[in-house]
């Protein structure tokens, strides 16, 4: 399993993702925060638990939740389960969830990963560099074709003239 911590941005807010396991703490502090829909207060109700019981008994794991005590506690969520708190959290960030976690089954990056800002800087520069590339195949075919005409070498020589001897 793959452990090393990555992290996606939802409106401003990073979402850690370990593995197959995903920060229900971040998404909860992404959508807005909201304390009755705190991941506590979502694992008490009786379809959450039902879930995540069916989610351990297909995956074959018993620990596909665990939380963290104390205030700066984190609760981390197998991926489905995480799916589901979504759903609960807004339908909107549900609808984010499923493409970020589709994003990376598929293996693509999240376009969400990064700010609006520097994808539009990275597309600016990329037209930029198209552009040159363009430039430069263009020159490369003029020198090649000989329509591109270097300017004649030439010398001028400088004789006295004779017969005027001073």
């Amino acid at each position: 399993m793959n452990t090393a911590v990555q992290m996606v941005d939802y409106a401003g807010s990073r979402i850690s993702l370990k593995g197959e396991m995903i920060s229900l703490t971040g998404m909860w502090k992404a959508s807005g925060s909201d304390p009755q829909k705190a991941p506590a207060k979502w694992r008490a109700l009786p379809g959450s638990q039902a879930f995540v019981e069916h989610v351990a008994d297909i995956v074959g794991k018993s620990d596909i939740i665990s939380a963290g005590r104390g205030r700066n506690g984190v609760t981390w969520a197998h991926w489905q389960i995480a799916m589901a708190y979504a759903k609960y959290l807004s339908p909107e960030f549900h609808m984010w969830c499923n493409t970020v976690v589709r994003e990376r089954m598929e293996g693509r990056a999240a376009s969400v990963d990064f700010p609006s800002e520097l994808i539009e800087m990275i597309k600016r520069t990329d037209g930029i560099v198209r552009m040159l590339a363009n430039k430069v195949t263009k020159i490369e075919r003029a020198v090649g074709d000989g329509s591109h005409q270097e300017p004649a070498a030439f010398t001028i020589t400088v004789e006295p003239r004779k017969g005027n001897a001073a």
